[in-house]
């Protein structure tokens, strides 16, 4: 099974240190007092903007060996279509996994400008189709719509798209959507549409998932409710008559030469949290999150917790940046060999997209390509594997390594899926 990975872009601020404080690099920071962090003090009309710190954690990630960022989609960050257009143009290969809610477009603006961006970038184009956090959350947005009827909407977001990518003529009428007789014409025909990444636990999620996506994502948390949670799916996806779904997982990597630096880094973050009272902040607000992530609380972080390592849940995965509120809330935290032994790991359960970063963004996205993912070298699609590639030995734990140079090279068009 191949593999690929993909990192994060920061759409709402840095977090070397908790979100909010001034020494980190944007301007998402508390405003009573001036930032210390690179554009923490921007206004309108600076030479340099937050997007130019962006794009050079996108430019570092493809450098390093990254096959693609992850942007967020909040109400307090930069819109990732829009980061994403940006970006393209300052990288080569790398790809940019967009996230959007389907209120937010119609499928026919979506199918128009994906293509768009398709053709301009050669297939770089993946999208993450949302669902929101918790209703409080939608309504904010203007979306009104009660949780599973937004997944009933989605599923015909997407037949409408792939309706639209397939004919010059799509003909449909639906609940949400309908269109007579529209489609891409012209040069957009030879655009491939974007992959398709999903995520969400629900029912409603896991049926969304099995029946469109390309790839259902999840959030790291004890390897046997991630290995729960594949099968599931899968299962689900059969019905469809669909055996090709894949499986990526979003975790952070505190990753260091050896398992006591990583381990400090980890106490640095815990101690900042419990030090600023974010703890009982996060612990306030947990009825306002999603069904989901009050489940993920009360499981992992509802217990007595007197210092940083009563969080670590399985060997090396630790469940810290959640207890104090970063998301998505787990990392992998050791020495450079235990963090490509545990992404092994997950690996084995079917995981072949992984979405890894650390803090601050751009010096682990070099990190993480010079450390770990050499290792990964002969499985990476269109990766090229050097004659001498100690890596792949098995014996490269110990000093630097060369980039992975190689990325994927692939136009996929998933439009016969679903």
């Amino acid at each position: 099974m191949s593999i690929e990975f993909f990192t994060r872009l920061p759409l709402h601020g840095e977090t070397f240190h908790l979100p909010g404080d001034p020494r980190n690099r944007g301007d998402w920071n508390n405003p009573s007092r001036p930032g210390t962090g690179a554009v923490s003090n921007f206004v309108v009309g600076d030479d340099f903007t937050y997007i130019d710190y962006l794009s050079q954690i996108a430019r570092g990630a493809e450098i390093a060996g990254f096959d693609g960022v992850l942007m967020v989609n909040t109400q307090f960050g930069e819109e990732p279509w829009i980061v994403s257009s940006l970006l393209a143009r300052e990288t080569k290969r790398l790809k940019f996994v967009a996230a959007f809610h389907p209120s937010s477009t119609s499928p026919w603006n979506a199918a128009q400008a994906a293509a768009t961006y398709q053709r301009a970038t050669g297939g770089r184009l993946v999208w993450n189709i949302i669902q929101g956090s918790s209703e409080a959350a939608q309504r904010a947005i203007g979306d009104e719509l009660p949780h599973d009827e937004r997944y009933e909407r989605a599923g015909e977001f997407v037949h409408a798209v792939r309706g639209y990518f397939g004919s010059e003529s799509f003909t449909y009428r639906g609940k949400y959507y309908s269109a007579s007789g529209g489609g891409l014409r012209g040069p957009l025909r030879k655009a491939p549409i974007p992959r398709i990444c999903t995520a969400g636990a629900s029912d409603a999620a896991k049926e969304f998932a099995a029946q469109h996506a390309d790839y259902y994502l999840l959030l790291a948390e004890d390897p046997a409710i991630v290995a729960e949670h594949i099968r599931d799916v899968r299962e689900r996806a059969l019905k469809y008559g669909r055996s090709d779904i894949q499986f990526g997982l979003s975790v952070d990597v505190i990753a260091r030469a050896t398992d006591a630096e990583a381990r400090a880094e980890a106490k640095r973050i815990f101690d900042e949290g419990v030090a600023a009272g974010v703890v009982d902040v996060v612990a306030s607000i947990t009825e306002q999150l999603s069904p989901t992530f009050q489940k993920r609380r009360k499981l992992y972080h509802d217990k007595e917790v007197r210092d940083y390592d009563d969080l670590f849940i399985a060997p090396n995965l630790w469940a810290g940046y959640g207890y104090i509120g970063i998301p998505p809330g787990f990392a992998l935290v050791g020495d450079y060999a235990a963090i490509v032994e545990r992404i092994r790991e997950f690996q084995a359960l079917g995981i072949s997209l992984f979405f890894i970063a650390g803090y601050p963004h751009l010096e682990e996205a070099y990190r993480i390509g010079e450390h770990i993912l050499p290792h990964f070298r002969s499985e990476r699609v269109g990766a090229r594997v050097p004659a001498n590639d100690d890596a792949a030995a098995g014996d490269g734990f110990e000093r630097p390594l060369a980039f992975a140079s190689g990325l994927d090279t692939k136009q996929r068009h998933s439009g016969a899926n679903g």
